[in-house]
């Protein structure tokens, strides 16, 4: 049987602790800590690879002490500080990491006696003989080197969702289905199929589609019940015989959209095709955005479809996906639109 392979390691000089845990104080504040050391960090090159005295930064999920924090924890030096704000932590990286002397106003254990601190200096420690001979540091790291540093310094996965699963947020998301492929309909009404599995207010409006058309969806939807349905246009823009009276429809149907949004009736609502009265100038982006940012109920999960979703709508939006055309039966092989799969 082979022995496994053990990883490898550039020489640092001290690794640093912030808990996020959330008992001791916010987990926010230690993330900024963070984010502010690795900044530091960067100004006096103690992030460089090739540096035997670079300092390695991570978060902590749970530190032990679940009080006075932000905790910050310093090794191989086995200093702990407490209520670690920005201010602190500028004295602490001044004094402690780049001058040697802890601060003592600050420090509410220790691992080793104040008069016998740990040997931590690169002619003392283990890894010797694992960065350059040369006294000179370079500051000018190879590309590899930069990825690797930014890789490091970047929160992994693991800590993202922890993080998430922390923080225990919820909010109506805004869900914009767009692009040129197909799918973008389709895709929302498999979300309000789940909504209304889940026992969710469910609302559906429809622009430019015809108010009488009678898709497998609206059929489907009549079946399941409990979904409200609303078609508010008289057809697709390239088949329209009044494009003015198709745009008036779509004021129409914003108007109609507001009230349901502000209603409180709905926990998922579906806008479906919006985009294009956005994107032909019917309605201004602009002041579509500020309403919904000033009326959507918090808790109101809305998902709006179509293709050229204007760069403003992105920009407010939770989720952006944009479908990509690849093939197509109809181009491809001239198979036209199919009850059940298309309609």
């Amino acid at each position: 049987m082979s022995q496994p392979i053990p990883p490898s390691m550039r020489a640092y000089g001290r690794q640093v602790f912030f808990c996020i845990h959330g008992n001791c104080a916010e987990p926010e504040l230690g993330e900024r800590l963070q984010q502010r050391f690795n900044a530091l960090n960067r100004e006096y090159q103690r992030n460089k690879l090739r540096n035997p005295e670079r300092v390695k930064c991570s978060l902590a999920d749970c530190l032990g002490v679940c009080q006075a924090g932000p905790i910050m924890v310093v090794y191989p030096d086995g200093i702990w500080y407490h209520h670690v704000d920005e201010a602190a932590l500028e004295r602490i990286y001044q004094e402690h990491i780049l001058g040697g002397q802890p601060v003592e106003a600050l420090i509410f254990h220790r691992l080793y006696p104040a008069d016998q601190p740990p040997a931590y200096a690169p002619t003392l420690r283990g890894d010797q003989g694992q960065w350059p001979a040369e006294t000179q540091i370079s500051t000018e790291p190879s590309a590899s080197e930069e990825t690797e540093e930014l890789a490091k310094m970047a929160p992994t996965s693991a800590e993202v969702r922890a993080r998430v699963r922390r923080a225990k947020n919820k909010k109506g998301l805004v869900i914009v289905n767009t692009g040129n492929g197909k799918g973008k309909t389709t895709a929302a009404l498999g979300v309000m199929t789940r909504a209304w599995g889940r026992k969710l207010r469910v609302g559906v409006l429809q622009f430019l589609k015809n108010e009488n058309a009678r898709f497998g969806e609206i059929k489907a939807s009549e079946r399941m019940g409990n979904i409200d349905w609303i078609s508010t246009g008289d057809g697709w823009t390239w088949t329209s015989q009044a494009i003015d009276e198709t745009e008036a429809k779509a004021r129409r149907g914003w108007q109609i959209a507001q009230e349901r949004i502000t209603s409180g009736n709905y926990d998922l609502l579906i806008l479906d095709e919006f985009t294009y009265p956005l994107h032909y100038g019917w309605l201004d982006t602009t002041e579509v955005v500020a309403w919904l940012e000033a009326n959507k109920p918090t808790m109101l999960h809305l998902i709006i479809t179509g293709r050229y979703a204007p760069p403003a709508l992105i920009d407010y939006a939770d989720l952006v996906t944009e479908m990509r055309e690849i093939k197509h039966p109809f181009k491809e092989q001239a198979i036209r639109a199919q009850p059940g799969i298309e309609y």
